[in-house]
């Protein structure tokens, strides 16, 4: 397969999340895709740096439209001369629409990243609702919309958007995300987290949508009944909740294999939104048993390895872990080994990669 293309990828930042990730992994696998951020964003600069990935930041304004750095952009993507752009989620959609409007840019094929499923608007900005109003009205401009999820593609069809879309899953590198025994060991004596404790796993920015109070109600009632149960939490913003009877709270975490290798059991308990979880299925790679709601592809990550139950009800996320922690040695065991069975099968790191690579190729077949 053909990949000598050059690909243009325009984020809002290189910070911490999932669809972030995904972008890494992608373009580390052709040396000539650009990464233009709108906002400055250092989390995986470095790693793209590594990978000699050439980076663009428009440092843009977020209170209010930068002209000026639409007009950089503008001379990045004439300077770099890209044979696709791909954007991912909707400012960046809307903003490369603007520009495309303003400067004519029709003739570079155009893909759209859509990443969220049911979002709850209320809990959100009017200038994002805004943004992704204009985005479905516009929304047969680009050639193609690249959703990560089944839920996501329903989702916006739903919402009145048009065009061509797809879904392509994010792929796990299961090479980095594994078991390590010696990482297990260095993790738990670091937090003084006895061998023998079982540890519940969050891996999720502190959002509403990421529904941390019920899962911190549910492991306050568990570990009255189960007192050597841990809970750790990761993730953007996750270092407001106090460390205290039995919860660890991270924050931002850059090596967070290191994380998931240490725990036993991944939750995501999302009330919306969610599309594709990356934590959950990196968790899966690294031996975590599974439980999460039923919010996005979280059932089609999952399949018959863990638990799926329905969002914001304590009570099944209370009934779900306390079975998974009770379960024998052997069956618990078991169970770790076919969640990381089931990423290797089905949501690889280069499958991704080769689905991506083969929807750019019929984007440009006739154009080179």
């Amino acid at each position: 397969m053909n990949k000598n293309f050059k690909v243009l990828h325009i984020i809002t930042s290189l910070e911490q999340g999932g669809a972030e990730r995904q972008l890494v992994e992608l373009v580390k696998e052709n040396k000539l895709h650009a990464v233009c951020q709108l906002c400055d964003g250092n989390f995986y600069k470095e790693e793209l740096k590594n990978s000699n990935i050439k980076i663009f930041n428009l440092n843009f304004n977020r209170n209010f439209l930068d002209i000026f750095s639409l007009f950089k952009l503008y001379k990045f993507i004439k300077h770099f001369k890209p044979d696709i752009i791909n954007t991912w989620m909707y400012h960046s959609c809307f903003l490369e629409l603007l520009l495309r409007k303003l400067f004519f840019l029709s003739r570079i094929p155009l893909v759209w990243g859509l990443r969220c499923s049911n979002m709850d608007m209320a809990n959100y900005s009017l200038l994002l609702r805004i943004v992704i109003k204009i985005c479905k009205y516009f929304s047969d401009t680009p050639d193609l919309i690249i959703n990560n999820s089944y839920s996501g593609l329903n989702y916006h069809k739903a919402i009145g958007y048009k065009g061509k879309n797809i879904v392509i899953h994010n792929g796990i590198d299961t090479k980095y995300f594994s078991f390590d025994s010696k990482s297990r060991k260095s993790f738990r004596d670091r937090y003084k987290i006895h061998e023998d404790s079982k540890v519940l796993l969050c891996v999720a920015r502190y959002d509403q949508m990421k529904d941390h109070q019920i899962l911190i109600e549910s492991f306050r009632e568990i570990k009255e009944k189960l007192s050597d149960t841990i809970l750790v939490l990761a993730g953007k913003g996750t270092e407001k909740f106090k460390e205290k009877n039995g919860i660890i709270a991270l924050g931002a975490v850059k090596n967070i294999n290191y994380v998931y290798t240490g725990c036993d059991i991944i939750i995501s308990c999302s009330a919306y939104g969610e599309g594709f979880s990356n934590a959950l299925a990196e968790g899966m790679a690294s031996e975590l048993i599974p439980i999460a709601t039923d919010v996005g592809d979280s059932a089609t990550i999952i399949g018959k390895v863990g638990k799926i139950i329905m969002p914001r009800n304590k009570a099944q996320l209370i009934q779900a872990i306390t079975e998974a922690l009770q379960i024998s040695k052997k069956a618990f065991d078991n169970n770790k080994k076919l969640a990381r069975k089931r990423i290797i099968e089905n949501f690889s790191h280069l499958k991704m990669v080769d689905s991506y690579h083969k929807e750019y190729s019929k984007l440009l077949v006739g154009k080179k």
